[in-house]
């Protein structure tokens, strides 16, 4: 008798975008959680705040690796659902690479970290 008989889900596709309107999208972004969706919302909220309404995301099930993310432009901007999020991502990137670029200056001099 095996012990763990639930198989495992499939592997989601790596992005899908939902809607019609283009300033209120949502996006289905496979393999990803918490970690990416908290941070996209966190910068389309405060780094966007004047064009973005709302951005939310939700991991419907545990079980199922797919991160949903929400995004609603104000109608009066011209920016896109689209655009925001590649900003996001852009930004997050740059973010990521400054981080990495003082954690290696930080271990070449040999800077104790704690």
């Amino acid at each position: 008798m095996s012990v763990n008989t639930t198989p495992v889900a499939p592997i989601p596709e790596p992005l899908s975008i939902h809607g019609t309107d283009p300033q209120s999208l949502t996006f289905r972004i496979g393999s990803e959680d918490h970690t990416l969706g908290n941070s996209l919302r966190h910068l389309l909220v405060k780094g966007m705040e004047s064009s973005v309404s709302f951005a939310g995301y939700s991991v419907p099930h545990p079980s199922e690796h797919v991160l949903q993310l929400r995004v609603q432009m104000d109608k009066s901007q011209n920016t896109t659902a689209k655009e925001a999020v590649v900003e996001a991502c852009d930004t997050l990137g740059k973010l990521c690479d400054h981080i990495k670029a003082e954690v290696e200056k930080s271990h070449s001099n040999n800077v104790k970290i704690e």
